[in-house]
Formats: C-alpha cells, structure tokens, sequence
C-alpha cells in the first residue's frame, strides 16, 4: 500500500492517544525518501528498491525507468499482479494500471480505489499495489497537520483495517515523501526532514 505525501511526523501526529489500528500496530521503523521527495522518484525507488542515480527517474519529468519494478518481478516468475492507481498513470511499468474516477465526486479516487481493492481481493492475485492519493492532495490544500489531512490518514488505516482481514498474505506500507508546512497549505521538493523521512509499516505471515 502506497500512501502518497504522508510523512513520520503525520504519523506520529495522527496516532496520538493510539488512535490509528492496523498502522498503530505494524508500524516498523522510519524510512528515507530520495531526493527529488516527488512522487515520481519516490514510487520508482519504491517499486525497484533501487535510487535515482540506478532506476533514472529523479523528478517529476520522467516516467521511464531503467530498471526492472516488482510487477517485472512478478510476471517473470508467472505471478499475477494489479497496480491500482489513481485518475493519471504516473510511470511506465510492465503491467498497466487501473485508473480511477472520481464517480461520486467527492474530491478524491481512494473510496473507488478501496472498492478496486477489495474486488481484487476476490480474485486470484499474488501482488496486489494499491496506490492512496487523497492525503497528498489534503496536504498541499490544508497543509501537512490539518484536521482535513490528519482525519484522512485515519480514514485510510481504517481502509487498509479492513483490506488486511482478508488478505492472507504479507502487506507493506510506506510513502513516496513527506511533505512541510507552507503560508497556503503543505508542499515537498525540497531536502528536509519533513519531505524525507516517512514512515514503514508491515505485517508478514
């Protein structure tokens, strides 16, 4: 599970008095970004478990990568796998994504993304990656530690709550970057602590 722009500070933030479940639980450790904290280069580096100057995505322009992703990966090795994404494909991988529109127009593709996921949690996948956008959208617009954002990571570990139940086999949660505070709402981009260290969660059988 990919939760885009969540930060170890939103974490910390959004768990006060243990309020987050299945990432309360599984939390393991921080993680480090690349640099440039976009998502582009975040997700390549997430997806190939290679850096920048390896898998050649370092900012928003590029969405060829040079190296083999997990979902090569997989298919290689006769493994069935879907990449569930949000309203835009944001890198070229070997499988293509399932986009998503906003059907009931409510500002966001993560309640459709959690209908897709749990869909495909009936059907006969080996790797399931499900792509979360709305906390990244909530931090550019309300900033990093509003209300807005904050509600939205709970919303989301009640989602991924619900999702693990009838997943048998391991999931793994992490972030692309995190994101500061600005005068308008939130922004990354930059090298510091807020857009580079995120937060790792996982729960194996």
């Amino acid at each position: 599970v990919f939760i885009d722009g969540f930060s170890f500070e939103q974490y910390i933030a959004a768990n006060k008095g243990n309020q987050l479940q299945f990432l309360g639980e599984h939390f393991r450790n921080k993680a480090l970004s690349v640099y440039t904290p976009v998502t582009n280069a975040g997700y390549a580096a997430m997806i190939t478990g290679t850096t920048p100057n390896k898998n050649g995505v370092h900012n928003r322009s590029y969405r060829d990568m040079k190296v083999e992703s997990i979902f090569g990966y997989a298919s290689s090795r006769d493994a069935k796998s879907i990449l569930l994404e949000g309203d835009i494909k944001i890198l070229n991988t070997e499988i293509e994504p399932v986009l998503h529109v906003d059907t009931n127009k409510n500002g966001d593709t993560d309640d459709e993304m959690l209908s897709s996921a749990l869909k495909a949690l009936e059907e006969d996948y080996d790797l399931i990656f499900v792509h979360f956008h709305g906390v990244d959208d909530r931090g550019h617009q309300y900033g990093p530690m509003a209300a807005e954002t904050l509600d939205h990571i709970k919303k989301i570990d009640s989602w991924i709550t619900e999702l693990k139940d009838d997943w048998q086999g391991n999931i793994y949660v992490t972030a692309d970057h995190g994101m500061h505070s600005t005068e308008t709402g939130g922004d990354h981009g930059e090298c510091r602590y807020e857009n580079m260290i995120v937060p790792y969660f996982s729960r194996e059988k």
